[in-house]
């Protein structure tokens, strides 16, 4: 046998050493699969459950039709056994089957740790979540009450698909609430200026969201679509936001106009005025006004008038006569009605915008918005409540 024959025979001797380790690992692997997915038997597929857990006579079972197949779960279930999710393959799911996943991944990880699930997890979370980023619109559940996008137990609820978000109006219409779907560009890119939906979202408050609520869904935060804004371009320190605030006013509005009975209701609907009063009372806004005479415009944007000024706050009547100041959360909501060139703006406190009241019947929070009116009186036994609590807490430490 010559040199290079023995160097050959070697070769091959490694090559199918090699290949039998491969098949020995592979076997290996096979026989843990199967043990793996033993574990599990019977514990069987997510199901789509129910819209939230109201409970009214009627709806108690109502739930939205299935979304995937048998066939089709049983093809997408098998991934959660998978090490290593390919970002690739998970491209040409439907958001449905992306949602079906992420829900077959939880209920099986959670019924016995699964490998790999941290980052299979995060692949399909950050695919769906790109799937919202890059939506061009969203469907979206308005409540007809407030004229804003409807709240669900701290949540707002965004849809991909037009008759999924009908059909899970319908059913929250069977807890009477009144909603609409309505379609909303997620970004104009012909107008780079205009506020975009998610910024949209963060002035109003509203940073839960749920996509597909009723089928298959996910919860996420609205700033892991999109940062939290600046001040709709104008100066930060001019221009306040109060988006705490905004939330809740709308959860109060809500919940007060919600038809319904329930035990402690309210007690739930006191706890979210006395939310809304405290944000209120902390909060800097902005107000219509004209002023002849100095005045210095500070820091913090608030205006200090001078004693001999003369100034003068813009008016809304209402059909019965009354009147009332309109007071503006941030510059999105005061940038919705023309006011004319010759009314300026000032930023003030709650305090501040008391004296102001003077023989008006109140102040309208939002008038194109939520529009929560406090008469002169409401205004000043919460700024007296609060200075109470504040001295009790004072003297106590």
């Amino acid at each position: 046998m010559g040199i290079f024959d023995v160097f050959t025979k070697a070769r091959n001797e490694a090559k199918a050493e090699e290949e039998q380790k491969e098949k020995e690992l592979l076997a290996k692997k096979e026989k843990s699969l199967e043990e793996l997915k033993a574990s599990y038997e019977g514990l069987g597929w997510p199901v789509i459950g129910r819209l939230n857990p109201v409970n009214i006579k009627g709806a108690e079972d109502s739930v939205m039709k299935e979304t995937i197949s048998s066939e089709r779960k049983d093809e997408i279930g098998q991934m959660v056994f998978d090490e290593d999710i390919s970002p690739d393959t998970l491209k040409f799911f439907s958001p449905q089957e992306l949602l079906f996943l992420l829900s077959a991944l939880e209920m099986y990880h959670k019924h016995s740790p699964l490998p790999g699930f941290e980052k299979n997890h995060r692949k399909v979370y950050n695919e769906i979540l790109d799937r919202v980023r890059n939506a061009e619109y969203l469907q979206v559940l308005y409540d007809m009450n407030t004229g804003y996008p409807f709240i669900d137990h701290g949540f707002a609820c965004v849809y991909f698909d037009k008759d999924m978000a009908e059909e899970a109006a319908a059913l929250f219409a069977k807890q009477y609430r009144k909603l609409a779907v309505r379609q909303c560009l997620v970004e104009d890119k012909e107008n780079p200026g205009k506020i975009g939906f998610f910024d949209f979202l963060y002035y109003v408050g509203i940073e839960n969201l749920i996509v597909d609520n009723g089928a298959y869904r996910a919860r996420f935060k609205r700033n892991e679509i999109l940062a939290a804004p600046g001040d709709w371009g104008q100066d930060k320190n001019k221009m306040p936001s109060n988006p705490a605030l905004n939330f809740a006013m709308l959860d109060a509005v809500a919940e007060k106009k919600w038809p319904v009975s329930y035990e402690k209701r309210e007690e739930v609907v006191k706890a979210k005025e006395m939310r809304m009063f405290s944000l209120m009372r902390a909060g800097h806004f902005i107000v219509p006004m004209k002023h002849e005479g100095p005045a210095e415009v500070l820091e913090d944007g608030r205006i200090k008038i001078d004693k001999d000024s003369k100034i003068e706050f813009l008016i809304i009547k209402t059909q019965d006569e009354k009147q009332f100041l309109p007071v503006y959360t941030d510059g999105f909501e005061f940038a919705k009605r023309n006011k004319g060139k010759e009314w300026n703006a000032g930023v003030f406190r709650f305090a501040d915008i008391i004296r102001f009241v003077g023989d008006r019947d109140g102040v309208i929070f939002n008038p194109d918005g939520q529009g929560v009116i406090l008469t002169g009186q409401q205004m000043m036994a919460i700024e007296v409540a609060a200075q109470q609590a504040e001295a009790l807490k004072n003297k106590k430490s």
